[in-house]
């Protein structure tokens, strides 16, 4: 296998295994904060380390390592985050009044310390390693940064797939600052840049002359640019992300909630596009699903819906003098307003 087919494969791996054991993790320590900080501690400790003693390492081996160590020490970030240790000095939900700059300002205080944390640590990393041949640990950190601000900006701005279920519970009010729209201005130019610095990482490992460290170190950072933007594109398409991770998500020890959502339109409405839209719910777009319930007006009649060991069953129905559209999802990590606005939006476009 060529090795640029498998420092591509190598990266996507770590992309998956990494993020689902820093869920994991976070999840089952979440009321063990030092045991967190321990861990986040070391792992920052070994990729200090490993960037340390790869600087001057120029070869295929050396590029591996010092991707590693950025892995290990963007693992460290992710684990302060989530676990809530490194946040900010707001920890509370949007408040319903607050619009414009004051909304910014108060979400840009739920994330502060942590932001400032990712920049100070980045200004160590280049006084300490930018004078090294061996930069591919800190060009991977930089990615990762860029790539992160962006997804939160796009999140601020609105998204149509917030992701929200990623969260821990204990982090869960950070939700509120999410907004869920189709579009945001900002979002094609997230796209774009990311579409040409990936390509630009991709050239530079191509490139004529390259040897061994650059091929390799050029393709695993592209890789994770490409990963990042492909991310992007999930915010705006509502497919479920989250189900890559289930393993490392512990929704089982998460409450049980209910979302619901009921229409005043009279219908009736097309079918033919709900069979997409049911199954991206109940595939775990919007959280672990354990029954879906409810009732619609197609032009044949009403339609009953029934979620139930995993299978959804429609089944024609008589009307009723209460009979209304509408449904009603029980299950663990929901994202409600998603859900909520996937129906809503279904009923503005195929609805009679």
């Amino acid at each position: 296998m060529p090795e640029s087919v498998t420092a591509a494969l190598i990266a996507i791996f770590l992309w998956w295994l990494t993020t689902g054991v820093i869920l994991f993790a976070v999840a089952t320590l979440a009321h063990q904060r030092l045991t967190l900080g321990a861990g986040s501690m070391i792992l920052l400790s070994a990729g200090l380390i490993t960037l340390h003693q790869t600087a001057e390492d120029v070869s295929a081996a050396g590029a591996y390592l010092s991707f590693l160590a950025a892995l290990a020490i963007w693992g460290a970030v992710e684990i302060s985050f989530l676990g809530g240790l490194i946040t900010g000095p707001n920890r509370k939900e949007l408040a319903s009044d607050l619009t414009g700059l004051q909304r910014f300002w108060s979400a840009t205080r739920v994330v502060l310390w942590h932001e400032i944390f990712i920049l100070l640590l980045g200004f160590l990393l280049i006084m300490a390693f930018a004078h090294g041949p061996n930069r591919i640990g800190l060009m991977t950190y930089g990615i990762l940064w860029v790539m992160r601000l962006s997804a939160k900006l796009n999140l601020y701005l609105g998204v149509r797939n917030t992701g929200e279920t990623l969260l821990p519970e204990h982090l869960r009010y950070m939700s509120s600052y999410f907004a869920h729209r189709p579009m945001n201005l900002l979002f094609p130019f997230s796209i774009t840049l990311g579409t040409l610095l990936s390509a630009w990482l991709f050239h530079q490992a191509f490139a004529v002359g390259a040897d061994a460290h650059q091929l390799v170190g050029f393709m695993l950072i592209a890789t994770i640019a490409s990963l990042a933007v492909i991310e992007h594109w999930f915010l705006m398409l509502p497919l479920p992300i989250e189900a890559l991770w289930r393993w490392g998500m512990r929704d089982k020890n998460a409450p049980a909630q209910t979302a619901t959502w009921f229409t005043d339109r009279s219908g009736p409405f097309d079918t033919r596009p709900l069979d997409a839209l049911l199954a991206r719910i109940t595939a775990g777009a919007y959280g672990s699903i354990e029954s879906l319930r409810g009732s619609i007006r197609s032009p044949e009649g009403w339609l009953s819906l029934d979620f139930v060991d995993g299978t959804m069953h429609l089944r024609r129905a008589a009307a009723t003098e209460a009979s209304r559209t509408g449904i009603i999802v029980t299950g663990r990590l929901l994202d409600m307003h998603g859900i909520q606005s996937e129906f809503e939006d279904y009923a503005l476009r195929h609805g009679a």
